[in-house]
């Protein structure tokens, strides 16, 4: 990497999304930033059509990077990849179900070169109706793993430094917190050089970005979350039809970044309270469809999200494994 005339630099990470990309692309030249500006668009060995398709739509704007992979190098390696050829003084991960509103790039950028403490920064990310989504959290301990596990999300997540926020309405000034969602990333050259990139060899998908927070608060700079700026995350388009299989890649890279930053009591602790309390969200959301036909719908994705247990049933809850690591 090497600073030159381009301040921003964003990086798009693609993988069998080929109609969500496209929108994210479209909203971004529909609101491109003030300032001088490169997308590195990589695609991570798709299937879709999207090898083909995004060169030919985008690989002649002169914005417009366009890197094609042979292999899926998940969403370390591929950030990492982008982040490598980037030239801007702030780099901006984002998502592919990533949606621009208006200028909340610039106003991101402008807010995190505010402050030569702040390290990194992050919006306030919604559904596409507008609602908040989870947009930045804290790093776990006893407690706030416990209260993960057992209390709704909707009990004072900033209050019990959950390791997901969904912000409420009475978050309107700038916060310093432990980390940002990785789906709308901004953080400054200085302070990749400083620390690193994503831990790719450790992580494929999922803490990566909570990882990385770690190593940079341990450097001095602060995480900051911004909700001057509104960004829509679609959340996990990818991953739509593969819940057991997204909850599972969570929990494993989650013991990871247990063995990587706490001693072994911490990572006990947290598959204890996962495992339990997945196997009473199990019963408790497969009683309420049973009693409640009618909100099926609305109990459904909660029950399969958390059924990821009867797989590690099948594996012994992964106890014994841990044993022996």
């Amino acid at each position: 990497m090497s600073g030159g005339e381009i301040e921003i630099s964003i990086v798009i990470l693609s993988w069998n999304t080929l109609d969500i990309t496209t929108d994210c692309v479209e909203s971004l030249l529909k609101f491109p930033p003030s300032r001088p500006w490169e997308v590195i668009l990589i695609d991570n060995a798709s299937s879709d059509g999207s090898e083909k398709i995004l060169p030919e739509k985008y690989g002649s704007h002169p914005n417009f990077t366009v890197i094609l992979n042979e292999k899926n190098l998940g969403f370390t390696g591929g950030n990492n990849q982008g982040i490598e050829v980037a030239q801007g003084n702030i780099l901006i991960l984002l998502n592919s179900d990533i949606i621009l509103l208006d200028d909340s790039i610039v106003k991101t950028v402008d807010f995190l070169k505010s402050d030569d403490k702040y390290g990194v920064a992050g919006p306030l990310l919604v559904h596409d109706d507008g609602t908040p989504t989870t947009s930045f959290g804290f790093f776990p301990d006893f407690s706030s793993l416990f209260s993960g596990a057992f209390l709704p999300g909707s009990v004072g997540g900033l209050k019990r430094r959950a390791l997901g926020v969904i912000p409420d309405d009475s978050m309107t000034e700038p916060l310093e917190i432990d980390y940002v969602s990785g789906a709308a990333f901004f953080i400054k050259r200085e302070v990749i050089e400083k620390t690193g990139m994503f831990d790719a060899e450790t992580f494929f998908a999922y803490f990566e970005e909570t990882d990385w927070c770690w190593r940079i608060k341990k450097a001095g700079y602060k995480v900051m979350f911004f909700p001057g700026a509104k960004i829509v995350h679609l959340e996990g388009k990818s991953f739509e039809r593969m819940t057991g299989h997204r909850r599972m890649r969570l929990y494993d890279s989650a013991k990871k970044f247990f063995r990587k930053h706490y001693s072994p009591p911490l990572l006990w602790w947290y598959m204890f309270c996962t495992v339990l309390g997945s196997i009473l969200k199990v019963a408790y959301f497969g009683l309420r469809i049973m009693l409640q036909p009618s909100g099926k719908q609305k109990y459904l994705p909660h029950y399969h999200w958390n059924a990821f247990v009867f797989r590690l049933w099948a594996k012994g809850l992964g106890l014994a494994r841990e044993a022996r690591e």
